[in-house]
């Protein structure tokens, strides 16, 4: 990877708190791993072979959820791991980044950040608060918990195309530009 790149990325993430930044290509092969990266995946298990502190392998929970994520590589993806071992719960979203590596492959940003859980969800008060219809509100209650537009989808019998429209129209409502504005504006 492009020392430029790396250096333009650190700038970007300087700003925000522990976060964990690892860069991938397609094949699953590392090529970048900040140390709050590296810090969050030791906080799992080691009982998995394929991970242990201090080390440049992506914890078995990490590579699944990319490995999931490589048939549609030209979107963004969000996920959710919980973490027993530290009683933690990390939000893992990867980001395609179109510039590809010295072999040609597309590499993969994953961003890895802790997430508050003791923030409550009222769905009745929320959807007053910004005149959301009941499926608005379900929506924007699964938004809250990390899930993906296809999980949406399954969980509420939805499409994931109409779960795309409803998060669009709860966007508008709440005077938010993106899922995690939507998050940050219903959540205490």
């Amino acid at each position: 990877m492009d020392e430029n790149i790396i250096t333009h990325l650190d700038k970007i993430i300087s700003n925000r708190l522990t976060s964990g930044v690892v860069i991938i290509d397609t094949s699953g092969d590392i090529l970048y791993v900040n140390e709050e990266a590296q810090s969050i995946l030791s906080t799992f298990s080691s009982g998995d072979s394929e991970s242990s502190p201090g080390s440049r392998t992506l914890n078995r929970a990490v590579v699944n959820m990319v490995t999931e994520s490589l048939d549609s590589v030209s979107e963004p993806m969000s996920k959710c791991v919980y973490c027993p071992d530290s009683n933690s719960t990390y939000a893992l979203r990867t980001l395609p980044l179109h510039t590809p590596d010295e072999a040609g492959k597309t590499c993969i940003l994953i961003l890895i950040e802790g997430v508050t859980l003791h923030r409550k969800f009222d769905m009745k008060v929320v959807q007053k608060q910004f005149g959301l219809t009941s499926r608005e509100a379900e929506v924007t209650f699964c938004l809250t918990k990390g899930l993906t537009n296809k999980e949406i989808a399954k969980a509420l019998s939805l499409s994931p195309e109409t779960v795309h429209d409803y998060v669009k129209q709860v966007m508008k409502k709440a005077g938010a530009r993106t899922r995690a504005g939507i998050v940050g504006k219903v959540l205490p």
